[in-house]
């Protein structure tokens, strides 16, 4: 009967233990798979959460020019439709 060799283990593992095994299989044909582990997620691990609108908004402003940002009207917001439709001030 021919013997077959079901082995798991990281790379270096198994370039440690394959060699020992290998004789058993000298006159056979092998065929090797190499599949990638999916790794959990650990909360060590876990992946970075993604920024919300309000921190991305925040950082596109810090990253204006203070003298840039100098030139923003400071009623900006309660006059919006004058800065950008020139109806009246409020």
């Amino acid at each position: 009967m021919t013997p077959i060799l079901e082995m798991e283990g990281t790379g270096e593992q198994l370039a440690q233990e394959l060699p020992k095994r290998l004789a058993e299989f000298k006159e056979q044909r092998l065929h090797i798979t190499i599949t990638p582990v999916v790794p959990t997620v650990s909360p060590a691990t876990e992946p970075p959460r993604k920024k919300t609108i309000t921190e991305i908004l925040v950082e596109m402003g810090k990253a204006i020019p203070e003298e840039e940002r100098a030139k923003i009207p400071p009623d900006l917001t309660d006059n919006l439709d004058h800065y950008i439709y020139g109806l009246p001030k409020k």
